[in-house]
């Protein structure tokens, strides 16, 4: 229900419902110490300026939204005021307003070192590392300087804010409700009610999926997941899917527990997952697994764990209990410019068989225009088993027994994203990942025979990729919402084509 990313685009928006207040009170705050001027001098390359004079003008620029000027001219005039409280706190403001944070946290630093006890410094400080998702550090602030009995709208907020962003819901609803009883008339708290109400409700999903490919395998499955978030340490989802192939008429049933763990005054998430396989065909297994979430940076985090997982991707793995054990780890560092992605995964089978699998790509930013964004990037696989299982069957048909096993298979790729959003409730998806060059070590032999293969050697190929998506999201209502998704693959084994329709309901 409420993924990683999920829960940062909800506190993204609850920061930016926010802004506009924490920059009025620090404007506020700045101004109870200097009077206003109506004029703006220039000053930029003046030796003469006064402390005074310096203050006024650089606080014109930020108003008139000339920043790249008041940072021009505290810079220039810095070294001469240097042990100015004023001067260490305004420049703090529009270092931040410049997009250089560490500078920014610097000059907030030396501004408290220079009036330890100043209280609306340290508010201000306080919203500034809000901004910048130093919850911790916010906590510590503000439970100095924020009694129970405290009537101050904006920092009531705040504190309702990371409550939620911390998981506690309960907390959060409190504060919203004291904000409500000193102000009955606000809406400043709509949009966290509305953020709480979404991440509390009971999640219902539907997904019927329809699947051919040219092994030839084909599928109809439906899929059905129940979520419920209750705590940072309760969050379960139960998840149920059942498939039908053909021309096997073989059927497979999957039922999975999950549930997350947050833990963020360490930036850690830990989903667990439980469940079992049957093959009706083959005997029943289990399946399960650990995902850690480590939260490195804002920029940066990390996934790592391990899982048991069902195979059900060949016309023989289909027909008996198959499954593999994965380790895994991903790595995520979204720049302002670019997103960069990394994956290993190492897959482990019961007839001591295992593949190794790398993966990367950097991808742009979306660039916006008018109602669409688009991205565009590079990206790299690689793929390489420790036994080729490929065999001819009965009807002298090359086929890989029972699951796909590549020999340094290796994808260039480019990739192209876009989106458009031509109504509030309509989102259109697409996403091309074109093979520059794909490579691949084929085995041969000189003897064949049909369910047999000497592997004689191996020969580079060369063969065509295509990875294409395309989906419709539209909400029917706040509560209701429906996808369809189509996917097309050319690889070296197989092309498929999969359709996903999705149903989306939330109590």
């Amino acid at each position: 229900m409420m993924n990683s990313l999920k829960l940062g685009a909800i506190f993204k928006s609850l920061k930016n419902s926010s802004l506009c207040l924490f920059m009025f009170f620090y404007m506020v705050a700045l101004s109870q110490n200097q009077p206003n001027k109506t004029t703006t001098t220039n000053y930029t390359t003046s030796t003469e300026i006064t402390e005074d004079e310096l203050f006024k003008t650089t606080k014109e620029f930020v108003a008139s939204k000339e920043f790249n000027k008041a940072l021009l001219i505290l810079s220039k005039n810095y070294d001469r005021f240097s042990e100015s409280l004023n001067i260490n706190w305004l420049y703090a403001h529009v270092l931040s307003l410049n997009n250089d944070k560490i500078k920014a946290e610097a000059k907030f630093k030396k501004a408290i070192s220079l009036s330890p006890d100043n209280k609306n410094l340290q508010k201000d400080y306080a919203r500034f590392l809000y901004e910048n998702g130093k919850l911790n550090e916010v906590e510590v602030i503000l439970s100095k300087y924020i009694a129970e009995d405290s009537k101050d709208v904006e920092f009531l907020l705040m504190q309702a804010n990371i409550s939620f962003w911390n998981s506690d819901v309960k907390t959060a609803r409190e504060n919203v409700a004291k904000i409500k009883e000193i102000y009955p008339e606000t809406n400043l708290t709509d949009n966290l009610s509305s953020q709480i109400k979404e991440l509390t409700a009971f999640y219902v999903k539907a997904n019927f999926e329809y699947q051919t490919d040219s092994q030839p395998l084909e599928y109809f499955a439906q899929h059905i997941s129940l979520e419920k978030y209750i705590s940072k340490v309760l969050n379960p989802k139960l998840e149920i899917s059942n498939y039908n192939f053909s021309p096997q008429s073989e059927q497979a049933l999957i039922a999975k527990l999950h549930n997350k763990f947050h833990f963020y005054d360490v930036g850690l998430k830990i989903n667990v997952t439980g469940g079992a396989y049957k093959n009706f065909s083959g005997e029943t297994d289990w399946l399960g697994g650990i995902r850690f979430t480590q939260q490195l940076s804002q920029e940066a985090s990390l996934n790592f764990g391990y899982s048991k997982n069902s195979l059900l991707s060949t016309t023989a793995s289909t027909t008996f209990n198959l499954t593999n054990q994965n380790v895994f780890g991903e790595f995520d560092y979204n720049h302002k410019y670019v997103a960069i992605h990394a994956a290993y995964n190492q897959q482990f089978y019961e007839d001591d068989n295992n593949i190794k699998l790398f993966g990367a790509y950097i991808v742009s930013q979306p660039i916006k225009v008018y109602k669409f964004s688009f991205q565009a990037g590079y990206g790299y696989n690689f793929s390489d088993a420790k036994n080729i299982l490929f065999i001819y069957n009965n009807e002298g048909v090359g086929v890989y027994d029972p699951y796909f096993t590549p020999k340094e298979q290796e994808v260039h790729s480019a990739l192209f994203i876009t989106n458009f959003k031509p109504t509030k409730n309509l989102t259109l998806k697409a996403k091309l990942n074109y093979g520059i060059q794909a490579s691949v070590s084929n085995p041969y032999s000189s003897e064949v025979t049909p369910g047999n293969f000497e592997i004689g050697g191996f020969y580079d190929e060369t063969f065509s990729y295509t990875d294409i998506e395309g989906s419709i999201n539209y909400a029917v209502s706040n509560n209701l919402g429906i996808n369809v998704m189509y996917t097309f693959q050319e690889t070296f084994f197989y092309d498929r084509n999969n359709i996903n329709l999705g149903l989306n309901y939330r109590f």
